[in-house]
C-alpha cells in the first residue's frame, strides 16, 4: 500500500471563490495505482461538478488532463467553493427538565467550511448568557441546570434557529421549539363513570393540564393487584386504549360493587412514575326506564403517532344501544366494508380498531348508537400522522446568465402540510423574474449574479416542519472589463487614481503593471481592490504626489479559470525623462521577447535601446 499526501497548487493564482488549499488528509492508493479516496466537497476545473464523493485519480487524470502538473508527484488538486448543508441539524423540539439542562447541535459542510450560529425568534443573533445560555466552542447551544426562580421565557420557552453562512451563501434550520420544564409534582385522578348493567363504559385518568403533554397513562391496576396494558382487542371484559382509557365491556353489578382501578403514569421527561392517589369505581344507574343514547363526547379530534387506532363508542343508553360505524371522505359518506373484508379493521362492542394505518385513512369517522328510545352520533376526525420528508430537485445545478433555471420541491407525509421558500435565509423575493408557477414549484428566469446561492425550500405542519437545501452556481463566464481607465497627461504634484471594474464567473482577480512590470513600491501608491454583493471586482491604484517618474504604461489585467482580459493606457507627468531600473528578465531560446522601457517623463522625442553598449537597430 502506498500512501501519500494532496498538496496545494501554488502555480495558479489563488482566484475569489476557488479555494486551492492543501488537504492535509492522507490517501492510500493500491498496488496498481489507481484507487485513491480523497472526500472532496467540489471539484472546480470542470463546469458544474459539484459532487460530494470519493474520485480515482484515473477519473482524476481524466478530468484534468489539460491542467500542467495537475496530477504529478504530489498529487495536485482544485478544490472549488460549495455552498453550507447541514450534518447535524438540530432537532424541531427539545423538551428538558430545569435540573438537567440540555444541547443543541448544529454542524454544517462546504467549502469554505460554513460559520455556524443560532438566531432567536425574531432573527436576532444569540449571545452567550452567563449562566443561562452559551454558545460551546463548536458551535453548539448549551442550556446549563437551573433552578425555578432563574427561568426565563425569551431563554427557556422559545424558538431558536441555526443559521450557517460561508462565501457562497447561507441556510437557517426549521425552528426550533425550545422547552424548558420546572419539575411539579403531580396527582392523577381517576374518574367514576356511569353505566348501565350490560353496557359498556370508559374509565378516564385525568391529568393536571401543567404536565399533560409529557405525561401518559402506561398502564391501569385493578385492585388489589390485577394489571391491564394496552393492548388491540383487550381480553374481552378490559381493554385498556393506547390513548390511556380503560374500557370496560359488559358491565355487571359485580364490577361496580367489588372492583376499584387506579392509572399508572409516567413523565418521560423526569422518568418518573406515578400512581394516582384515588381509585375509581363504576356508578351503576338505578334509572328503570328507557333512556336514549347520550354520548359524553360529540367530536373526537384524533392523531395518531403510531400504526393503528383503537376508538370505543360508548353511549349512556336504556336499552342497550347498537353500534353502527361509517366514515366521510373527501365529501362523500362511504361504508367500513373495504376495511373490513381486508382485514385492517375490526369493530368489536363498538370498538372500532384500524390496523397498519395509511394517508389514504386520514377522514372523518361517524359512530350512530340506536335503540328505542332514539340515536346519538359521534365524529372522530383523524389525521393519520406520517413524518415529513422534503427534497428538492435538483439539488445543485449550474446554469449560464441569462438562461432559466428551475427548483421543484416534493414533500411527503401527513398532514397536509404548508410549503415555503427562502433564499441565502431571507425569504424569496419574487417578481417578473423569479416566480412561483406552483407552491412547490419556481422558475427563474434570465439568470443573474444575484441569483447564485442557496435556496431552501420548507414543509410544515402542525407536528413537524423540515427543509430541504440546493445550490444554484452560474456557468463559467469569461472576465470582463466593465470599467477602464483612461490616458491622462498631467503636472506633477496632485493625485491621481485609476481604476478598472471586471465581472466574470468565477470571479476574477485584477493585477496590475506599470510598463510590463510589478508597480513599485513606495508610500505614495496604493493598490485598493473589493469585491461587489454581485461577484464584480473592483480595483484602484492612487498615486499621491505625483512625480515625473510615476509615469508610463499601466496595465490592469482581470484572471480566472474561466480566462484573462486586460487593458493598458499610459500615465503622462511633465518632467525630465526617467528610466525605472528593471529586473532579471528570463526568455526562452528561439522564442519571441517584447520588452518595454520603462520610461517616465513626459514629453519624450525618443527612445534608444543597447545590448552590451551596442545601440540596437530602431526597428527593436
Amino acid at each position: 500500500m502506498i500512501t501519500g499526501e494532496v498538496s496545494s497548487l501554488p502555480s495558479l493564482p489563488v482566484l475569489d471563490k476557488i479555494n486551492r488549499r492543501q488537504v492535509n488528509e492522507n490517501f492510500e492508493e493500491d498496488a496498481g495505482g489507481d484507487e485513491i479516496a480523497i472526500p472532496v466537497c467540489a471539484l472546480g476545473i470542470v463546469k458544474g461538478t459539484t459532487r460530494k464523493t470519493h474520485y480515482t485519480v484515473r477519473n482524476m487524470r481524466n478530468t484534468f488532463a489539460n491542467i500542467p502538473r495537475l496530477l504529478t508527484s504530489p498529487l495536485w488538486l482544485l478544490i472549488a467553493t460549495c455552498g453550507p448543508r447541514f450534518m447535524i441539524e438540530p432537532t424541531h423540539r427539545l423538551e428538558f427538565m430545569n435540573r438537567a439542562g440540555s444541547r443543541l447541535d448544529c454542524t454544517a459542510s462546504g467549502n469554505p467550511t460554513p460559520n455556524v450560529e443560532w438566531l432567536d425568534q425574531d432573527n436576532n443573533l444569540v449571545t452567550t448568557i452567563p449562566k443561562v445560555r452559551h454558545i460551546l466552542a463548536n458551535g453548539s447551544l448549551y442550556f446549563p441546570p437551573f433552578e425555578a426562580e432563574a427561568f426565563r421565557q425569551d431563554v427557556h420557552w422559545t424558538n431558536y434557529k441555526c443559521l450557517a453562512t460561508n462565501a457562497v451563501g447561507s441556510i437557517v434550520s426549521a425552528d426550533v421549539n425550545i422547552k424548558a420544564v420546572v419539575n411539579q409534582r403531580y396527582d392523577p385522578e381517576v374518574q367514576n363513570p356511569s353505566g348501565f348493567i350490560g353496557g359498556n363504559v370508559v374509565i378516564r385518568c385525568n391529568i393536571p393540564p401543567f404536565v399533560k403533554e409529557h405525561v401518559s397513562v402506561t398502564s391501569w391496576l385493578q385492585e388489589p393487584s390485577f394489571n391491564i396494558y394496552p393492548s388491540l382487542e383487550g381480553d374481552g371484559k378490559y381493554h385498556m386504549l393506547p390513548t390511556g382509557e380503560l374500557l370496560i365491556i359488559n358491565v355487571t353489578r359485580n364490577d361496580a360493587n367489588k372492583k376499584t382501578f387506579r392509572c399508572r403514569t409516567h413523565h418521560k421527561l423526569t422518568q418518573e412514575a406515578v400512581v394516582s392517589s384515588n381509585a375509581g369505581r363504576i356508578q351503576l344507574s338505578e334509572i328503570r326506564e328507557s333512556v336514549p343514547p347520550i354520548m359524553n363526547e360529540k367530536l373526537i379530534k384524533l392523531v395518531a403517532n403510531y400504526e393503528y387506532i383503537v376508538v370505543p363508542c360508548v353511549a349512556y343508553a336504556n336499552p342497550k344501544p347498537i353500534y353502527r360505524w361509517q366514515m366521510k371522505r373527501n365529501g362523500r359518506e362511504e361504508s367500513l366494508d373495504e376495511l373490513l373484508n381486508t382485514g385492517r379493521a375490526t369493530i368489536r362492542d363498538g370498538t372500532l380498531t384500524i390496523m397498519s394505518l395509511k394517508e389514504t385513512d386520514n377522514g372523518s369517522y361517524f359512530c350512530t348508537a340506536t335503540n328505542s328510545e332514539g340515536s346519538e352520533t359521534m365524529e372522530v376526525q383523524l389525521v393519520v400522522n406520517t413524518p415529513l420528508n422534503v427534497h428538492i430537485a435538483p439539488p445543485s445545478q449550474t446554469i449560464d446568465l441569462g438562461k432559466a433555471a428551475f427548483f421543484r420541491c416534493s414533500v411527503t407525509g401527513t398532514p397536509q402540510s404548508t410549503i415555503t421558500w427562502l433564499k441565502d435565509s431571507q425569504p424569496l423575493r419574487t417578481g417578473a423574474r423569479v416566480r412561483l408557477l406552483a407552491t412547490d414549484h419556481i422558475k427563474i428566469t434570465s439568470t443573474t449574479k444575484e441569483d447564485r446561492g442557496m435556496y431552501q425550500c420548507f414543509a410544515t405542519n402542525d407536528f413537524n416542519a423540515v427543509q430541504a437545501t440546493a445550490e444554484l452556481r452560474l456557468g463559467e463566464v469569461a472576465p470582463h472589463l466593465t470599467y477602464k481607465f483612461i490616458e491622462q497627461t498631467m503636472q506633477p504634484g496632485p493625485s491621481v487614481s485609476l481604476k478598472c471594474s471586471a465581472t466574470g464567473n468565477p470571479t476574477p482577480q485584477i493585477s496590475w503593471s506599470l510598463d510590463g512590470f510589478p508597480l513599485p513600491s513606495n508610500d505614495r501608491l496604493m493598490i485598493g481592490q473589493y469585491v461587489t454583493i454581485f461577484g464584480d471586482v473592483i480595483s484602484h491604484v492612487n498615486i499621491s504626489a505625483v512625480k515625473s517618474e510615476d509615469g508610463g504604461e499601466y496595465e490592469c489585467a482581470a484572471k480566472s479559470i474561466s480566462g484573462s482580459t486586460s487593458h493598458s493606457a499610459r500615465l503622462n507627468v511633465y518632467g525630465m525623462p526617467y528610466i525605472r531600473p528593471m529586473s532579471q528578465i528570463s526568455a526562452v531560446a528561439g522564442k519571441t521577447m517584447n520588452i518595454k522601457c520603462p520610461v517616465a517623463g513626459y514629453p519624450i522625442e525618443s527612445i534608444v535601446w543597447e545590448k552590451d553598449n551596442t545601440r540596437l537597430p530602431i526597428n527593436m
